[in-house]
């Protein structure tokens, strides 16, 4: 079993994150607490509290038309790209994950005290999952 200590959040790709972030404030009373451009995997992000702090959620947004969310958008359309989750240690993890038989995708990586590695959909049933340590 992964050491896992949290559901950190859910992540949506859309293709605009304010006409989303509209949506969710009016139907679920979810507030905007961060956004951040991302260049280099070339994409924007928006962190949405929800009411009672019980879940985060993630708007994601391509920059242009070649980053991995313009791809997700074009192959599948807006919807739940990702689920990340804390664990204890991913080096650990991606250990565990191959013992049985599921190779992490991407392998480890990470810098500045955050680490991460995947699960594919293929090895998880159709779901991408993020595996993190680090900040919290």
């Amino acid at each position: 079993m992964l050491p896992i200590k949290r559901v950190d959040h859910v992540s949506f790709a859309t293709h605009s994150i304010d006409a989303s972030l509209k949506w969710f404030e009016t139907i679920f009373g979810a507030r905007e607490t961060q956004r951040m451009r991302v260049e280099s995997e070339g994409y924007t992000f928006a962190t949405l509290q929800f009411p009672g702090g019980q879940l985060e959620w993630e708007l994601i947004e391509p920059l242009g038309d070649n980053s991995f969310v313009a791809k997700f958008l074009r192959d599948r359309g807006p919807g739940v790209h990702h689920i990340t989750v804390q664990v204890e240690d991913v080096q650990r993890s991606a250990e565990m994950l191959r013992a049985n038989g599921i190779e992490p995708f991407g392998g480890v990586s990470g810098a500045d005290g955050w680490r991460e590695t995947f699960i594919h959909p293929r090895d998880s049933g159709g779901i991408l999952f993020q595996l993190f340590e680090g900040h919290e």
